[in-house]
């Protein structure tokens, strides 16, 4: 059953909630530079940060970065206890309205090719697979497919 979910725009006293909820596995340091860049492109109107919330706690985060040719959802991330419950994909299709409302047609996003529950998600809600790239992430090189959608 979907827990009740609202979402709202990203607010600095979120760093707390988030860090604990999502990504305990990093320093603060990370989830506040994640943070500061979500905040720039929010004034610089080129995207932002959307943040789930259920039972008055922040749980999910997703941040639209607005490039030349396509938004990019980025940073799409569910507490672990609440996963498979529906807040991921009503997550995407408020990052998605959000990419329209900053004037996107085209909308990706990437996952790594072995996170296959990701990207069965993003199938579900009508991405396909674009292209496959080399990427270097904290984690070392990695595969990472990305998927796109036109949002017309």
């Amino acid at each position: 059953m979907t827990p009740e979910i609202t979402f709202r725009e990203l607010q600095r006293t979120d760093v707390r909630w988030l860090h604990e909820a999502c990504w305990s596995d990093q320093n603060r340091a990370y989830v506040e530079m994640m943070f500061r860049r979500a905040f720039t492109l929010q004034n610089r109107n080129r995207g932002g940060a959307r943040v789930a919330v259920v039972n008055n706690r922040a749980c999910a985060f997703g941040l639209v970065t607005i490039w030349s040719h396509v938004a990019e959802i980025s940073d799409l991330v569910v507490s672990g206890e609440l996963r498979g419950l529906g807040i991921g994909t009503a997550l995407l299709g408020e990052l998605t309205r959000l990419a329209q409302q900053l004037g996107s047609k085209t909308l990706e996003i990437g996952a790594r090719v072995n996170n296959t529950r990701a990207i069965a998600l993003y199938e579900r809600v009508g991405f396909v697979p674009n292209r496959t790239i080399n990427l270097r992430l904290t984690t070392g090189v990695e595969d990472i497919v990305y998927l796109q959608k036109s949002i017309e």
